[in-house]
């Protein structure tokens, strides 16, 4: 199982995730924690982006991560594959 995103080693494979919604600021941010168990803070993110985000987390795998722009990852998958 790779820890990386093919091709790249910014990419880190996510073992799970906290998500945080302050509506005082009206800004989310996440906590990535990786395959090697650290976990990493996002930067805050509009609602737009975090509904993205927390989109993919919960609906496709496996998940890579770079926390450093908050951005979320996919490796291919065949079209018509089902989700499991």
């Amino acid at each position: 199982m790779p820890h990386y995103a093919q091709g790249t080693t910014t990419w880190t494979q996510l073992k799970g995730y906290q998500a945080v919604w302050d509506p005082k600021i009206d800004l989310g941010k996440f906590y990535f924690t990786t395959f090697q168990g650290n976990r990493e803070e996002t930067p805050f993110m509009n609602a737009e982006n975090f509904a993205r985000v927390i989109d993919i987390l919960r609906n496709e795998t496996p998940v890579y991560g770079n926390s450093s722009t908050g951005s979320v990852t996919t490796q291919n998958e065949q079209v018509g594959e089902e989700e499991s």
